[in-house]
């Protein structure tokens, strides 16, 4: 097949007109003219613009496909406009019912009486856009069995009230308590996570977390993966099974640590404190990931690491500097968010990916004007990270955010509270594609040249409208 557009490669090569596939692989790339003249009797298409195939960088697909069938609550901030959706919802199902739902942010925590009112007779979990929190009504906590008497997990914490009642918001390991009690996503939210993403132009995923390996490898000996999936385990889980891939659609790749929770839920570890004195939860301890960290690379695999507050990203710099000639696999830090000056220096050196998520500037600008006042500087330094020279990989979290090309360039072109960090959309389509191969440690990936896997993304008017897989075309 030969394909026209304009083709961003990826390469020194910089613009062509033309590629030519042959089977799953990139045969040859050039001018229009020269490969019409070479192939002429082959299949043609034109396309406006032609990329190598885009990741989604950080991503819970399993999550994801659970999300489009639940409640959605993106854009919301106050806990009233939540609750009128959960009415709704409570007239269409049986008493009983689990109700689910996720995308809210909100500055303060309610409590469960709002639900209790609208959903007396159906359990309701919620969770807040990051996911490092939850609201629960009256009826899901019983079933739990959460009481003034339940105690604080390690690493979470049940909001109380001035009786030392749980008042019904949950923040990050205290949300397990429910968990065991909620029907659990499967092989069906994994499929149509995963089938969505691919039907976005997407030709790789980078899993990370929250769904079990063996899922994924039932998708792979199928045949049935829609994408390129690059797996972190979850730390829980990792002893389990060994690095490697499983065909050519699944690697198992990473595990995952948690060093705190997230901006929005006030979780984000930090080393000045927020305006309640708070300065986040510590979720896996710098020791134990340095530690289990030992462990995980001496078995071959990598390490990846969600660090978003200023503490966690300055004490995970120290963990990777210790631990870097131990690995032979790139280390990954996911969101990097918070970043001080003292610690930019720190970045070199290291084998190290960055992983981000500009997206959530979109829904991240208030409250950390909000939470983070005076320090708003050290937030999303985009521009900075890039300027050490490593790879940038970029993905939306989702379900966090919708995964949307789109809404990343959106918001690192135009920085929404300091242009100086801006990137140009030229290193947005890098960090999706050529920087996101290389978090992978995919080497081969990310690049339009020939003997270079056939794996595209299409657009047309600057919006994914396709994409070539293992050489299959698909327009949408």
């Amino acid at each position: 097949m030969l394909l026209y557009g304009r083709i961003d490669t990826m390469t020194e090569t910089g613009l062509a007109e033309a590629v030519y596939l042959e089977g799953d692989r990139i045969a040859d790339v050039g001018s229009r003219e020269d490969l019409s003249a070479r192939y002429p009797r082959i299949k043609k298409q034109v396309i406006e613009q032609i990329t190598p195939g885009l990741h989604e960088a950080h991503a819970h697909p399993q999550l994801w496909g659970q999300q489009l069938d639940s409640l959605d609550f993106e854009g919301l901030t106050e806990p009233q406009a939540v609750a009128q959706k959960v009415a709704q919802k409570a007239r269409t199902l049986p008493p009983g019912s689990w109700i689910r739902g996720g995308g809210y942010l909100f500055r303060a925590y309610p409590s469960s009486e709002m639900l209790d009112e609208v959903a007396p007779h159906h359990p309701v979990f919620l969770q807040s856009r990051d996911r490092h929190s939850s609201w629960a009504n009256r009826k899901a906590m019983e079933l739990s069995s959460i009481g003034a008497h339940t105690p604080d997990p390690p690493g979470g914490v049940l909001v109380r009230n001035g009786a030392g009642e749980p008042t019904g918001y949950l923040l990050e390991h205290a949300q397990e308590l429910i968990y065991a009690m909620v029907p659990k996503p499967g092989l069906v939210e994994l499929e149509r996570g995963l089938q969505d993403l691919s039907r976005r132009g997407y030709t790789a995923v980078h899993h990370m977390g929250w769904c079990h390996f063996s899922l994924a490898e039932q998708l792979a000996h199928s045949g049935q993966l829609p994408v390129r999936l690059w797996w972190a385990l979850d730390r829980d889980h990792w002893r389990e099974t060994r690095p490697g891939w499983r065909g050519d659609s699944l690697e198992v790749a990473a595990v995952k640590f948690f060093a705190d929770g997230a901006l929005g839920s006030r979780t984000a570890w930090m080393i000045e404190p927020y305006p309640d004195g708070s300065q986040g939860i510590v979720l896996d301890p710098l020791e134990l990931i340095e530690s289990e960290g030992r462990a995980v690379l001496q078995a071959g695999f990598g390490m990846v690491v969600h660090a978003i507050g200023t503490r966690a990203v300055q004490g995970l710099l120290e963990v990777f500097h210790q631990l870097q000639p131990l690995s032979r696999r790139i280390f990954r830090i996911e969101h990097a968010q918070h970043v001080r000056d003292q610690e930019l220096p720190r970045f070199a050196g290291l084998n190290l990916a960055i992983s981000m998520q500009p997206m959530h500037l979109l829904g991240d600008a208030d409250l950390v004007r909000l939470h983070l006042k005076g320090y708003e500087k050290e937030a999303f330094r985009l521009r900075d990270l890039w300027n050490t020279g490593l790879p940038l990989a970029f993905g939306s979290d989702a379900p966090v955010m919708k995964p949307l090309f789109e809404q990343n360039l959106q918001a690192a072109i135009r920085h929404p509270f300091n242009p100086r960090q801006n990137l140009t959309p030229e290193e947005v389509l890098w960090a999706h594609t050529r920087g996101a191969a290389l978090a992978a440690g995919w080497p081969q990936h990310g690049l339009i040249r020939p003997e270079a896997p056939a794996d595209l993304t299409l657009w047309e008017n600057q919006h994914p409208v396709g994409r070539v897989f293992k050489g299959e075309i698909e327009l949408y």
